[in-house]
């Protein structure tokens, strides 16, 4: 009887283990990881690409943070990161760093964006020079009448000093002085941490005015998207009109603040993050671009 019971209980105790070794088998497959971190603008859209991807890839896991550029630029380098994701090219100092580091940065150009200058809806401004833009921004503009608006005073709201789109719109719209020395914000700039915050700024206060990739924006309507000219002589574009992007404005250069999107990796990546960027620069992820209301590449989702 003894004996039985012990066979039993062995017979038991056989199944049970290789039950779970079973299921440990088929749940502890191994994930190849990759990580993306960086720029703030491109945080949606990656974590779409990411979503997508990992759906058709059950293998691959893909983790998106933000923290802006620069952010992404110095965990690249220090190796934290498989992608960095930037909304401005790589600065030469960072170049410097890399090649001390004995790295080759590799560069995708992955989507465009135009950047839109917003304001509060009941801001009677609808378009601006490129010149008044840089006034009001560096503070040499303080109030909306000095650019044909309401006798009130301007709120400034802008991205932190990591942020690509900080550094794009102050090298491309502020520009530099007659001595060729680089222009800076107005000092009273209230900072905010991510484009989503400036939309949401703008549209509490009338007197606000900020900057951001204009997929964050197209589609709000408690906010105003200004149209830019390129100069008093020049057609006001949009960068988005009625809740759509103005694609082939910001493809063709019209629209004057406008810019490319990239990733960037070390020199070599692993296959696969290459076959991650081969769906990003496919028909496929590319038709994610525009869903996600930036600007795809030329020629890629005909």
């Amino acid at each position: 009887m003894l004996r039985k019971i012990h066979f039993v209980l062995t017979a038991l105790l056989t199944v049970t283990l290789i039950f779970f070794w079973g299921c440990k088998k088929k749940t502890d497959v191994e994930k190849a990881v990759i990580t993306v971190k960086g720029s703030d603008t491109m945080v949606n859209l990656s974590q779409k690409w990411a979503e997508v991807y990992m759906q058709l890839n059950p293998n691959v896991s893909i983790q998106v943070t933000g923290g802006g550029s620069g952010t992404g630029v110095a965990a690249l380098l220090n190796g934290t990161t498989h992608i960095a994701n930037s909304s401005r090219e790589l600065k030469d100092i960072e170049y410097e760093k890399a090649k001390s580091l004995g790295i080759t940065p590799k560069v995708y150009n992955v989507a465009l964006d135009g950047l839109a200058v917003i304001v509060h809806t009941d801001n009677k401004i609808n378009e601006l020079t490129l010149e008044q833009i840089k006034d009001i921004f560096t503070g040499k503009v303080t109030n909306w009448k000095q650019v044909g608006g309401d006798d009130i005073p301007i709120t400034l709201y802008g991205r932190e000093n990591s942020s690509g789109t900080y550094e794009f719109f102050k090298e491309h719209v502020l520009g530099k002085d007659e001595n060729g020395k680089q222009r800076d914000y107005a000092t009273s700039t209230q900072v905010l941490q991510g484009t989503a915050a400036l939309g949401e700024a703008v549209a509490r206060d009338t007197k606000g005015v900020a900057y951001g990739g204009v997929g964050y924006f197209a589609q709000r309507t408690d906010i105003k998207i200004i149209a830019v000219k390129k100069d008093k002589g020049s057609q006001a574009i949009f960068p988005a009109h009625n809740g759509k992007v103005n694609y082939n404005a910001i493809w063709n250069g019209d629209y004057s603040i406008s810019r490319y999107l990239y990733c960037f990796t070390q020199d070599k990546p692993s296959k696969d993050v290459n076959d991650f960027f081969n769906f990003i620069l496919s028909e496929e992820g590319q038709k994610l671009v525009l869903q996600m209301e930036y600007i795809p590449l030329p020629n890629k989702t005909n």
